[in-house]
């Protein structure tokens, strides 16, 4: 069995099942049928191809916990950049949020996906030192190495900071998610005492 891999919580676990490819068919995502361990610092995920079915387990070696942020939906409490997700992903990953969450009936859902969407483009900037451009490590593929090489304009980090000024600040939205998940009291009830 091959060694974990190394992830900065299992939210970006879960995030790298989206972004990889299936073997047998080279499409995916990976579903997550079921996550049948969580030893400590690791967890592992069985999961399948939504396209092709094929199955496979993923084990990952993960920092504990969430980190300080008592966020639930953090995916890398540090400053350092993913190992398992590259820039393209990241970016790819921010695209498809904002388009489920625009999708989305509920309005708290929909925050929700925003509010993940936001963190994708949080991770997709540590990739940027102080270039405008960023380097070719933060490409982990041959296919993303060559969308950067054929359009380097999509990867400005300007451009990316323009679209984060777009969206509420990161505590803004952590907060209103936060305050979706809790339930709301019914006025009235107090007559019923």
């Amino acid at each position: 069995m091959s060694e974990p891999l190394q992830a900065h919580s299992v939210n970006e676990a879960r995030y790298y099942l989206k972004v990889t490819p299936c073997p047998a068919c080279g499409k995916g995502p990976w579903e997550v049928d079921e996550q049948p361990s969580d030893g400590g610092e690791g967890a592992a995920f069985n999961g399948h191809c939504r396209h092709c079915g094929a199955k496979q387990e993923f084990r990952f070696r993960c920092a504990k916990g969430r980190g300080d942020t008592g966020d639930d939906e953090v995916i890398n409490p540090t400053d350092e950049p993913s190992t398992l997700v590259d820039l393209r992903q990241w970016l790819s990953l921010f695209y498809a949020l904002i388009e489920a969450a625009t999708r989305e009936p509920s309005r708290p859902e929909a925050r929700r996906i925003g509010y993940r969407a936001a963190l994708c483009l949080a991770e997709a900037l540590k990739f940027y030192g102080d270039d405008e451009l960023p380097p070719e490590s933060a490409f982990f593929t041959e296919t993303t190495a060559e969308a950067f090489r054929e359009h380097p304009e999509k990867f400005a980090r300007q451009r990316l900071v323009d679209m984060r000024s777009k969206l509420p600040s990161m505590g803004t939205m952590a907060r209103q998610v936060k305050r979706d998940e809790k339930p709301r009291r019914r006025w009235w009830r107090f007559w019923r005492r």
